[in-house]
């Protein structure tokens, strides 16, 4: 037998509430723990990567270049940085400084030898300068008299370090005998290694508010020293782990209590809850509210500010065009790529933004191209929508969004003339830089306000429960003083009405016995049967007051309600109206229930029912039995004139009855038993029937 205790099932908001809280604490607490244990891990593959020999591209690229040599082909490659130098026995060599001349063979061989490392390939060695500045230098003979030095370093190798850094936002530094190399990123090293913090190779500490990975270049305690920093996560980031998670939680047991309307019900049972949810609702769309409103501002004023900037950019690069080519014909311009090429590399350089000539017709003509988003996505041609607003609508600026391989930036036109109002092309300014500062500052607003949200939710509930509480408890009281009045005063009325008639027949049999009347003994029967009804009429009013006062614990068993009811409907259709109907596709009856309390209930239901048809010629009373996937329904409908409209919203109230005799609590009693069964009453009327409706959950319902 399943036993369950009625206490045990009442789900309470604040119980939700403390369980998502804890939940989410302990879910942040473990994320940024395994989120920190994740970081480190992924630092040192970092910087064992960084510090890795690997020569096999190395002496590929040697060896091609070998070949190529020795056919005569020598094709530069793209993504790496080669540069040749033809040596000749005896030559001398000008070094950079136009002061220095050494023999180009001794210098060459020293730079190798001293200073590089060997490779695979004897002719070729590494020169590792710190572990950002790697180069290879190898030598090609190519006869008995002439050599050639081939030097070259990997493109893609300075790409993946900065694209590294900047992704993870790491800071690097090298250091040789505690003394500063090398330093890249955010962080500000010290000049000397603060060797305190370091207690072996691979260790991590903790100094300026940054993590710092440390390892040995080579055997411990040689000095050579490679740090990778990371800044320690602040206290508001962490505290937005906790924030998201816990919001989170919150849509997600919403969510269930919406599902599971068990649950939902009992949590808008009282007029203190259902107050303490609205007031908690308003609170939450408020902020909800204020954020989007917030967001959208935040994005509109960046917006505002990213065009305006654009626009001061775009009419500086104008001026410095018209300044240097001005006096030039649009040919002699488009011409000259080399020189176009180098000012506007000097012109994106002053002003920070990467810049685009068109001609005319549309065409690309050069381009800075500094950014790694426009290295090998430039379009050959000019944005169609722009060239028609300068061409054909003759707009003297124009600017729009455009998206590049999943960016969106702000790009900016304006058609480019001479001296002589000749048109020579159009320049194209795209201002992305902004663009990903504008969404780090509206990611960095989200998270501050999703943090003060949280903070605020919770202190808001801890508000709403004391001060609603506070608030309504007089209220609440005073409304249970006065219910109890009424009911006091309706007991009292009913109490007083059985006590009338006993005290008349107690003074009548008291005569008949003073008078030795001769039919006493009739007299005594009649009196005898008066006060057991009278007697049983209060013993009932007191049990009904008591029953609906208590409102007892019951203990819920297995109750199959098809058996219950027709044992109900068995007792109480001793004149044959009731009607017994169980639906076809019936299945599983079973609930969790007190069976006693349960027939009280529909012993309460019939009555009425019973009553409600007493005076009718062809009383009715139908009861429909079937049910759903998780629930039980029951039916109960009668044939008699409803129930009028001004008392429908009071039929399950305490002490209300539209009968003469009676206490007004059979209805009330009977929603507060099925409601403890975690089950729903409700009725239809009209002028020809009422129908009762009772919803019970199957008993699998409530045994999760």
């Amino acid at each position: 037998m399943i036993t369950k205790n009625n206490s045990q099932k009442q789900p309470s908001l604040w119980r939700w509430l403390l369980i998502v809280l804890v939940v989410s604490i302990v879910i942040s607490v473990f994320y940024n723990w395994l989120s920190v244990r994740s970081e480190h891990r992924n630092r040192l593959l970092f910087a064992e990567e960084l510090l890795k020999d690997d020569d096999t591209e190395a002496l590929l690229i040697f060896e091609e270049l070998h070949q190529q040599i020795r056919l005569d082909s020598i094709d530069f490659f793209e993504n790496d940085l080669v540069s040749l130098m033809f040596c000749e026995a005896n030559e001398k060599l000008l070094l950079e400084d136009e002061e220095t001349i050494v023999d180009c063979y001794a210098f060459f061989w020293e730079k190798m030898k001293l200073n590089g490392r060997p490779t695979a390939n004897e002719n070729l060695f590494e020169i590792r300068r710190n572990p950002f500045d790697v180069t290879y230098v190898g030598v090609i003979k190519t006869s008995e008299n002439q050599n050639i030095y081939v030097e070259f370093a990997f493109k893609e190798n300075a790409v993946w370090l900065q694209n590294t850094l900047k992704k993870n936002r790491y800071s690097v530094a090298y250091y040789e005998h505690s003394g500063l190399i090398k330093q890249i990123g955010a962080f500000e090293y010290p000049l000397v290694l603060p060797k305190a913090n370091i207690l072996s190779n691979k260790t991590f500490f903790e100094y300026e508010k940054y993590s710092h990975l440390c390892i040995f270049i080579g055997d411990f305690g040689n000095e050579y020293v490679l740090l990778v920093s990371k800044r320690i996560p602040r206290f508001q980031n962490r505290l937005s782990i906790f924030s998201v998670i816990f919001i989170l939680n919150l849509c997600l047991g919403l969510l269930v209590l919406l599902i599971w309307k068990r649950a939902f019900r009992l949590l808008f049972k009282t007029f203190t809850q259902r107050l303490q949810l609205t007031v908690l609702g308003i609170v939450l769309s408020i902020f909800v509210l204020v954020g989007v409103t917030s967001v959208i501002y935040v994005q509109r004023l960046n917006s505002q500010k990213n065009q305006k900037i654009l626009r001061e950019k775009t009419h500086s690069l104008l001026l410095l065009m018209e300044l240097r080519f001005g006096n030039k014909t649009p040919n002699e311009i488009l011409e000259n790529s080399t020189l176009l090429l180098r000012k506007l590399n000097e012109f994106s350089e002053v002003i920070f933004t990467d810049v685009f000539l068109y001609d005319p017709m549309g065409h690309l003509v050069a381009t800075s191209a500094l950014d790694d988003i426009f290295q090998g996505s430039v379009k050959d041609t000019m944005n169609p929508q722009a060239l028609h607003q300068l061409s054909n609508e003759h707009r003297n600026f124009y600017i729009q969004k455009e998206t590049l391989d999943g960016h969106t930036f702000y790009s900016s036109y304006v058609p480019f003339r001479n001296n002589r109002n000749e048109l020579v092309g159009y320049l194209n300014l795209p201002h992305f830089a902004k663009q990903t500062e504008l969404r780090q500052e509206i990611s960095a607003f989200i998270l501050a306000y999703i943090n003060l949200f949280v903070v605020l939710i919770i202190v808001a509930f801890i508000v709403v429960f004391f001060v609603i509480k506070r608030l309504t408890k007089p209220l609440i009281e005073s409304e249970r003083q006065i219910a109890w009045n009424e009911m006091a005063k309706q007991i009292a009325h009913e109490i007083k009405n059985p006590l009338t008639p006993m005290k008349l027949n107690v003074q009548q049999i008291q005569k008949a016995w003073n008078d030795q009347k001769e039919d006493f003994n009739d007299r005594m029967k009649h009196f005898s049967t008066v006060m057991i009804e009278q007697i049983d009429t209060l013993s009932t009013i007191a049990s009904e007051f008591s029953t609906f006062a208590q409102q007892p614990n019951v203990k819920l068993t297995e109750v199959n309600v098809k058996e219950c009811l027709g044992k109900v409907i068995l007792l109480m259709n001793t004149d044959n109206i009731i009607q017994f109907e169980i639906a076809e596709n019936i299945d599983n009856t079973t609930i969790l229930a007190d069976e006693k309390q349960l027939s009280r209930a529909l012993v309460n239901i019939l009555k009425n029912a019973k009553q409600a048809v007493s005076e009718l010629e062809n009383p009715q009373i139908k009861v429909s039995l079937s049910t759903s996937e998780n629930s039980v329904l029951i039916a109960i409908q009668n044939n008699g004139n409803g129930i009028p409209t001004e008392i429908r919203g009071r039929i399950f109230e305490p002490n209300f009855t539209t009968k003469t005799s009676g206490t007004g609590l059979g209805l009330a009693i009977t929603k507060n038993i099925i409601e403890r069964f975690f089950g729903t009453i409700s009725f239809e009327t009209n002028e020809t029937k009422t129908v009762f409706y009772i919803q019970l959950p199957k008993s699998e319902q409530l045994d999760g």
